[in-house]
């Protein structure tokens, strides 16, 4: 319980640490690195978050988020703040390269990325291809080729992570990875992707789960 109190605690700060640091950043060039929106009059940047618009207002020192189109988590706002506040004028790309390639600690956090991120896909998507297609659909996923089934999908304008699966068989068991562009350490801190990489995964999941609640509920008012 005390652990739990002091996560929420360190959260707390960065999330008022990254709203300072926000507040002194140039609006103007803020969008030019990151393809966001600033509403001058109304003191609110306009971000996409996945396949989302976000509204972030600046109020009495902090910036505030609407709660639609849905209400995030205190990290999630920690998240988009910290890619507002480190997005440099760099181009993606269009190279791919493992999160152990990541610089500036990529090897460091890989056993908690691999936790968090990789082996809940894995877990959900052996065996169910069709599933994750159908759920990067729904997140507004790019095909890509690698594998048996990958897409990316764009946590922020210029963060593309890309999921990937391969089926295995009765001798090779299922397996995954997730890759990002070669530039997105211009954009967001190592420990940072690892929450974005992670959220990606989650929304993935989330989506399957809604298709097969969708499907459960057809079946029954068909029988």
């Amino acid at each position: 319980m005390k652990q739990d109190s002091n996560l929420a605690k360190a959260y707390l700060e960065a999330y008022e640490k990254a709203c300072l640091a926000l507040l002194a950043c140039d609006s103007e060039m803020v969008c030019q690195n990151t393809k966001a929106v600033f509403e001058a009059d109304k003191s609110t940047y306009v971000i996409r978050y996945f396949n989302q618009e976000y509204r972030i207002k600046c109020t009495d020192g902090y910036f505030v988020f609407d709660q639609e189109p849905s209400e995030l988590s205190i990290t999630e706002q920690v998240l988009v703040l910290h890619y507002l506040i480190n997005a440099k004028p760099r181009p993606m790309t269009g190279r791919t390269i493992s999160f152990l390639e990541v610089p500036k600690g990529g090897s460091i956090y890989h056993a908690t990325f691999k936790k968090r991120a990789v082996d809940p896909l894995v877990q959900t998507f052996s065996g169910n291809l069709g599933g994750l297609i159908n759920a990067a659909e729904a997140l507004g996923g790019r095909p890509e080729t690698f594998g048996d089934a990958s897409f990316s999908v764009f946590i922020f304008p210029y963060v593309p992570v890309t999921y990937v699966l391969w089926q295995g068989d009765e001798e090779i068991a299922s397996s995954g990875t997730i890759l990002f562009d070669a530039s997105v350490s211009d954009f967001l801190p190592t420990e940072d992707l690892v929450l974005a990489a992670s959220y990606g995964t989650y929304r993935l999941i989330g989506e399957h789960k809604k298709n097969q609640t969708v499907k459960s509920e057809d079946k029954m008012i068909f029988q």
